[in-house]
């Protein structure tokens, strides 16, 4: 989808949320687009600034309007496993990858790929997500299988990153094609303005030291940042410290694999001095606390973590596609392991507004998730009538009240959602 200098588009009406935590709505404002990204907000007349131009109008009046939401952590391959009946009985988190998502991510073919990334990405537009961070698996469909991701992205519109999970699962040899698989497409990416790259890795306990060498050395050299799990379940620490004689987040930055660039997900089993790790190295956590309580490994210590200044950003982990219905469940994690019934709340829209908007955008290399001059023009208006009056003070709570839908979306100024319904597709 190449962006068209030429094209002008302004949303008028409606109650604008620009994207900053706490600030007040603009009622009745417009935003101005043009050639993809936000080029003014104000309210009153707006004519004087497209005079003599051709521009599409989008009246927003009795809508809500906000930049796009943004999912630090998916996995799209997993979208068409919805229903799947599992009939094994695991007992435990390993089994669980044993028994169901490893034989599912052996089975997926090219065009399983394409189309689960494309169901996937319409799923998130309608939740009024535009950005996605994927972290992809299919032993045998490596080669070219994040061009079919990309591809099922760039069908729907949305924007992202992809990645190709690195592991020795299924062998070195496998191994090593997931390390060229990502180092391939990171060159596609390098002329794509939606879409990025990541170096893929799964875990500690399926990565042998060499292969994680092999991989750092890797994305080194293609100036690549890392999307790998951390310590979801207890069973990654047990194994880092029986092979290695340390902690996860201990091996992983002793190996160069944790910087500004990284997306640590997960991060459930974590020590204090891991914290401080976290912290020192800038990595960015990942928090997924709809899977991590569904897989029953634990609930991450995101408190501990705000406390000591790690960045914490928020995924779905591929268990849907409202990364509201996340937040919202961050809320009761945090109050559950605080004991306080206040907690979690003003934390929870840091965490997607404002953290989600800085990890994305480095991540991308271009300004996401505010409506802001400059930004990518990544807006969606929601459809909305609340029963009691909103503002600055109180959308979050109207955003985790989880019933307002996305009737229209834009990406890079583009409608790719009208009323509820995918344009490109």
């Amino acid at each position: 989808m190449p962006k068209d200098s030429s094209r002008v588009t302004v949303i008028k009406g409606g109650k604008i949320f620009t994207g900053k935590v706490r600030q007040e709505l603009i009622d009745g404002g417009w935003i101005i687009i043009k050639g993809g990204e936000i080029a003014r907000v104000g309210k009153g007349d707006y004519t004087r600034y497209i005079r003599g131009q051709k521009a599409s109008i989008i009246d927003a009046t009795d809508r809500i309007v906000t930049p796009g939401l943004i999912n630090c952590h998916t996995h799209l391959y997993s979208t068409l496993a919805r229903g799947f009946v599992q009939k094994a009985s695991p007992r435990n988190f390993v089994e669980r990858l044993e028994t169901l998502w490893w034989r599912l991510d052996k089975a997926l073919t090219y065009e399983d790929c394409y189309w689960s990334a494309l169901v996937g990405s319409l799923l998130s537009l309608k939740a009024g997500v535009t950005t996605v961070l994927d972290h992809h698996s299919s032993p045998y469909a490596i080669d070219q299988s994040l061009d079919a991701i990309a591809g099922g992205m760039r069908q729907v519109g949305i924007r992202g990153a992809v990645c190709y999970e690195v592991s020795d699962r299924d062998g070195q040899d496998r191994a090593q094609l997931g390390i060229e698989e990502n180092l391939r497409f990171a060159r596609v990416a390098a002329s794509d303005s939606r879409i990025a790259c990541l170096m893929g890795l799964h875990a500690s306990f399926t990565l042998s030291q060499p292969t994680l060498l092999r991989a750092r050395e890797a994305a080194d050299e293609a100036n690549l940042g890392f999307h790998i799990h951390v310590a979801e379940d207890a069973a990654d620490v047990i194994d880092s410290q029986k092979r290695y004689r340390r902690r996860v987040v201990t091996r992983l930055a002793d190996a160069g694999i944790l910087s500004d660039r990284s997306l640590a997900i997960h991060c459930v089993h974590v020590s204090d001095q891991e914290i401080r790790i976290l912290s020192q190295t800038g990595a960015n956590v990942i928090h997924c606390p709809r899977s991590n309580l569904s897989n029953a490994v634990g609930v991450a210590p995101i408190a501990k973590m705000f406390r000591h200044g790690v960045r914490v950003g928020l995924g779905s982990d591929g268990f849907g596609a409202n990364i509201l219905d996340d937040a919202y469940t961050s809320v009761l994690n945090w109050r559950l392991v605080e004991r306080l019934p206040t907690a979690g709340f003003i934390e929870s829209e840091v965490l997607l507004l404002h953290n989600n908007q800085l990890i994305a955008s480095s991540i991308l290399g271009r300004p996401v998730g505010l409506i802001e001059r400059g930004h990518a023009a990544d807006i969606v208006i929601f459809d909305y009538d609340p029963p009691t009056p909103v503002n600055g003070d109180n959308l979050w709570g109207h955003f985790l009240s989880k019933e307002m839908v996305a009737e229209t979306v834009l990406v890079d100024g583009r409608v790719v959602l009208s009323k509820g319904k995918a344009c490109l597709v």
